[in-house]
């Protein structure tokens, strides 16, 4: 039972989901860095980048800044909204092309794409809310939208090692998201089905106390490294290298996220 200091008022669960992903900006620059530096190993130094389920725009916004052009995709309007409010304040309005648009229909947008693309970007645990065969059509989709060179990146995404770890998560379970709006983050992994439950509560601060806003649950698969490489395989994609950390590049481990570079196949 909740304490008696937290009651529940009504708020737009939209606004709150943006908070969170506006927390990511912080760190957004630094990452795109890094992957800005992979894609030029790999011989990418231009081109055209999709950012698949790109929330409010964090990453296409970045990469737009490095000359790249970039159409996001996401189901959700508010983000995708939010995501060109976002362009237009860093100056990328000209390079970026967000679409609402449920990932598990993408090939709907060929006709709206100049070109193909020549990198895809999924990040952030953007996988495994459906079933394994949705996620492989996602990803085929996404090669046939792509040319016969181009490079697929799957980042900060969780895998089953890290999810079977305790702690699963090395941050506080509490933490802030501006400064009147913390979360409360609870996640049970089920090892019988690889699927992780989390649960996200939101409060506002009010003094010493703590006012209850919303509450949301989900539920996403977490893929074993083979069997996302299985994966992408089927879908037109040949795993290259994977990373824990894109700065430093050390293997993934149970601490780490996984971070997955591949080549069209």
């Amino acid at each position: 039972m909740e304490p008696e200091w937290i009651r529940e008022i009504a708020f737009d669960k939209s606004v709150l989901f943006l908070k969170s992903l506006n927390l990511q900006w912080r760190r957004t620059e630094k990452l795109v860095e890094d992957i800005h530096n992979i894609l030029e190993e790999h011989g990418v130094k231009s081109g055209h980048i999709l950012d698949l389920c790109c929330g409010n725009g964090r990453f296409s916004v970045h990469m737009a800044k490095k000359g790249y052009k970039v159409t996001g995709v996401d189901i959700s309007r508010p983000f995708i909204e939010d995501a060109r409010k976002k362009a237009e304040e860093y100056g990328v309005t000209n390079n970026t092309y967000f679409i609402e648009c449920d990932a598990r229909n993408l090939r709907t947008i060929r006709g709206r794409i100049a070109e193909p693309f020549d990198v895809v970007i999924s990040a952030w645990t953007s996988i495994g809310y459906y079933d394994r065969d949705t996620d492989l059509d996602i990803f085929r989709q996404a090669r046939d939208l792509s040319k016969d060179d181009a490079v697929l990146m799957v980042l900060e995404t969780d895998h089953q090692a890290q999810a079977m770890t305790p702690p699963r998560n090395r941050r506080s379970p509490w933490y802030r998201l501006d400064d009147e709006t913390v979360v409360l983050e609870y996640s049970v992994f089920d090892p019988q089905c690889s699927r992780i439950e989390s649960t996200w509560s939101f409060y506002r601060r009010d003094g010493e106390n703590l006012l209850f806003l919303d509450r949301t649950k989900f539920d996403y698969h977490v893929y074993l490294l083979s069997e996302l490489s299985a994966l992408l395989r089927a879908a037109g994609w040949e795993v290259e290298t994977c990373y824990g950390n894109l700065t430093t590049r050390e293997q993934i481990t149970p601490q780490t996220s996984l971070n997955l570079i591949a080549k069209a196949s």
